[in-house]
């Protein structure tokens, strides 16, 4: 199972400067379901960089991508397509051992004798009820293989 902060399987360079996530992953939707398609941008001005990242379902299909899109070109553009490698040097350091800990502090309040009843109400927490998520679901044929 892939980590949940892995950005991709399948690295995309020299693409087009104008070139959007949605037309990254139509590029490759062909090769399989694409789960998700981004283009790396800075994170100062949100410009779109020339690089991205595709996550193709399996590895078999990012392999076939990889094969077919290297050095194909795209608006004059000739793609630098590879597989993905997690970076060595990216992995967290390791947390420095706890030593003891600091017991949280207590600060005196009043007691519910001396709250009036307005200020007990705005002392109680203030609840909302929770908002059902949702979401859609996009549905597409899966290309036919050649039998």
């Amino acid at each position: 199972m892939r980590s949940q902060h892995f950005r991709g399987n399948v690295f995309v360079a020299n693409l087009p400067p104008e070139y959007s996530d949605e037309r990254l992953a139509e590029a490759f939707d062909s090769f399989g379901i694409v789960l998700s398609a981004s283009i790396a941008r800075d994170p100062i001005t949100g410009k779109r960089l020339r690089y991205g990242f595709v996550d193709i379902a399996t590895e078999r299909a990012a392999k076939l991508a990889v094969e077919s899109m290297n050095g194909a070109q795209v608006e004059g553009y000739n793609l630098d397509v590879r597989i993905s490698e997690r970076p060595a040097a990216a992995k967290k350091p390791p947390r420095p051992a706890a030593g003891p800990r600091r017991p949280p502090r207590i600060t005196p309040r009043a007691s519910d004798e001396d709250l009036s009843d307005e200020e007990v109400a705005g002392c109680a927490p203030r609840l909302q009820p929770r908002r059902q998520t949702t979401f859609q679901v996009e549905r597409r044929s899966l290309p036919r293989r050649p039998g």
